[in-house]
Formats: structure tokens, C-alpha cells, sequence
């Protein structure tokens, strides 16, 4: 069995910049966010929809959750309008027992948790119409981590350890709301009776991907070099 996958989805990015506030850009929040997850998530094939600051479309962010099929896609923003809190979204025409439902409520308390020492409001779990809930195939979560126009948040958003405590809830959130055990599994192939180095003296190539966009064929050559692939690279054939 392969490992659980959890497609982290950065909100915003390049010439969108999302909220805008106390010298923050939404943008860069999401993305500080989603790479300390990446660094952090034990056992998980983890994926995101940018890795930078490119701006990446609602649809072609739904497609990607489409075409690799993540156990849970995860929405990252930060809020403005005036409130202050934590809140967590899925589509409003789901029932909270859907798998994204049951997902949100496992996921939800682990993030909150994490938050106490900092006394944030618990605005709740709730339901909204978002694109990349509403259209998406897959389980997914949208999450709103605290208030950039409030002065207060936004500078709990600057504090380096508060984003790391942050980040230690959502992925404490992923693992509980993936059935996985606190911390995740970090056995390697050997300890789980796998021989990661095949015998023999055959090499066998593997594509990882067909993309339309040269963006999203980059987003995944840098995703196969992270992983250790060095000889990776951009094979470009005309259709």
C-alpha cells in the first residue's frame, strides 16, 4: 500500500495577491505555510499546487487535486474583513458525514488546540461555496488561520515560532484526520521489510506527467528533484 497523499493548495499567488494588510501579503502567508508542512509531514506523499510565487488558476488547481487523487486536499489562507479567529470550510452542499466532513472535524480541534496559548477565537467548522471545495472531486478542506487586517493576528503572524506552532497543529490535524498515527509514520522501506534498491542491471524510466502549461510541468520537475531525483527534466514533444 502506498502512502496516504495530502495535496496542499497554497492560496493565491503571483499577480493575485489575496489580502493585503499591515505590510502582509496573503500570498506569501499561504505559501510559509504550506513549505514548513512540506518540511514537517512524516509518511505522506505530499504535494502542492505551487511551490512559489506563481499565480496558479481555481480550475487548474482543481484539476491537479483530479489528476492525483489526494487522500485530502488542503486549502491554506489567511482572513480579512474585519474579524479575528480561526475557521475551517467545506462545501456547503456536503453533509458533515461526508468523508470531507469527518476529514474537517478530526482536523478542526487538532489546529485549535495548537492555537490556545495564543487565546484565538474558535470561529468554527463551516460550510461555504468555494471553488476548489465546490468543484473538487477529492475530500477537501479549506482553512482560514487567523485575521491579517487585525493588528493583533497580523502580528502573531510575523512571530516565527507562532507560524511553526501553527503549522505543528495543521500537520497533527492531516495526520489525525488521515487515520494516522501523532507525528505520522516515519518507518523507512527497509524497516517496513522493502528493499528500496531493486537487483539486477536493467534501468527502467518513469514519466511522471504530461502538462499542458510549462508552469505546472516545473512545479513538478522541482517536486522529483526535492524528492532526490537529480537527473530529472523537461522532455517537450510537439502534438
Amino acid at each position: 500500500m502506498g502512502k496516504p497523499v495530502i495535496l496542499l493548495d497554497p492560496g493565491h499567488g503571483g499577480y493575485d495577491p489575496g489580502a493585503v494588510y499591515h505590510g502582509l501579503e496573503e500570498k506569501a502567508l499561504n505559501l510559509k505555510l504550506a513549505l514548513k508542512l512540506t518540511g514537517m509531514l512524516k509518511g505522506l506523499k505530499v504535494l502542492l499546487t505551487r511551490d512559489r510565487d506563481i499565480f496558479v488558476s481555481l480550475a487548474d488547481r482543481v484539476a491537479m487535486s483530479r489528476r492525483v487523487e489526494p487522500n485530502l486536499f488542503l486549502s491554506l489562507h489567511a482572513n480579512a474583513g474585519g474579524g479575528h479567529g480561526f475557521e475551517s470550510f467545506i462545501y456547503s452542499g456536503l453533509k458533515p458525514a461526508s468523508e470531507a466532513g469527518k476529514m474537517q472535524e478530526k482536523l478542526h480541534p487538532e489546529i485549535m488546540a495548537a492555537l490556545k496559548p495564543y487565546s484565538i477565537r474558535d470561529r468554527g467548522r463551516k460550510q461555504a461555496a468555494f471553488y476548489v471545495l465546490r468543484h473538487n472531486p477529492q475530500p477537501a478542506v479549506l482553512i482560514e488561520s487567523l485575521f491579517i487586517d487585525n493588528a493583533r493576528e497580523a502580528e502573531l503572524w510575523e512571530n516565527e515560532a507562532f507560524t511553526e506552532t501553527l503549522a505543528g497543529g495543521v500537520a497533527e490535524g492531516i495526520y489525525k484526520a488521515l487515520g494516522l498515527p501523532p507525528g505520522g509514520s516515519e518507518k523507512s522501506e527497509k524497516e517496513a521489510g522493502r528493499d528500496p534498491v531493486p537487483s539486477g542491471n536493467s534501468l527502467y524510466s518513469v514519466q511522471v506527467g504530461a502538462f499542458r502549461y510549462i508552469e505546472n510541468a516545473r512545479q513538478r520537475l522541482s517536486e522529483a528533484r526535492d524528492a532526490g531525483f537529480s537527473d530529472a527534466f523537461i522532455y517537450q514533444k510537439k502534438v
